[in-house]
């Protein structure tokens, strides 16, 4: 077997964008919320979650993206374990990696402009006008020019979404997570939101994980599907393999049917 990211006689076998080997995450020292998750996501891909609210999906992603660290288990960007390397090259990998919360997080005393050229400025070391350049290139993609002067609570929910992706991607991360990117938004803005961002995803070659539990998104969205609940993490695959699925949670789940193993009193 040739392990991932080696090459054996001219052949390279890619290592995963993400994969997570055994990880579990326990809070306080007696909360488990996640226990022996197992996951790869390749280069490219579109990996959905989803799964009921308080079992750990935001969790996940905040694991996956270096900001919490899981209480055992092994995470890995591009082959590297980022809990076990220097500062030094975890700051490199996570340099590759953009994030859109689930409320944006974005400045309220910064414009547009200047929410996108924030992280710019931090990291990448350019100049004022090659920033000045990108930040147009960025709002000229997520269709917000106009906005460019305007304050977040100057523009709508629909339009702060769009600036966050913006800034999500301002230093052309290779993965980039998204936090319930369709929240608040009205079911045609939700629509033209997730093309957007799998718009981008196709130019950039991009591997994506996203968080949603509106599940017409889900499917617009995702090459594959995967469900958090009772501290496990169940790949259901795409959307025919998720709507047949024989697990009476994502039976359940999906659907939104009132009473099942979901609903029940334990």
């Amino acid at each position: 077997m040739i392990a991932p990211g080696k090459s054996i006689k001219g052949w390279y076998v890619a290592s995963p964008a993400i994969e997570l080997i055994n990880v579990s995450l326990v809070f306080n020292g007696r909360e488990t919320v996640l226990e022996n998750i197992n996951l790869k996501v390749e280069t490219g891909e579109k990996l959905v979650v989803i799964g009921p609210s308080g079992e750990g999906k935001s969790v996940l992603l905040k694991i996956i993206g270096g900001i919490l660290p899981p209480t055992s288990g092994e995470v890995l960007i591009q082959g590297q374990n980022i809990n076990k390397i220097s500062s030094t090259q975890r700051d490199k990998i996570l340099r590759k990696m953009g994030m859109l919360f689930q409320k944006n997080a974005l400045f309220d005393s910064l414009t547009s402009a200047e929410n996108i050229a924030f992280p710019m400025r931090e990291v990448l070391g350019i100049d004022e006008k090659e920033i000045a350049i990108k930040v147009d290139q960025f709002l000229e993609a997520v269709a917000i020019p106009h906005a460019k002067n305007l304050y977040p609570d100057e523009i709508s929910g629909g339009m702060q979404k769009r600036l966050g992706i913006a800034r999500a991607l301002a230093l052309n991360p290779e993965i980039i997570l998204y936090d319930d990117p369709t929240a608040g938004l009205d079911p045609i803005t939700s629509r033209m939101i997730i093309q957007l961002i799998k718009d981008l995803q196709k130019q950039r070659n991009s591997t994506l994980v996203a968080i949603t539990n509106d599940m017409m998104r889900a499917y617009q969205m995702a090459d594959r599907i995967a469900m958090v609940v009772d501290r496990e993490l169940i790949i259901t695959g795409n959307e025919t393999q998720t709507k047949n699925s024989k697990d009476p949670r994502v039976h359940q789940f999906i659907r939104g049917q009132l009473e099942g193993p979901l609903t029940e009193s334990p």
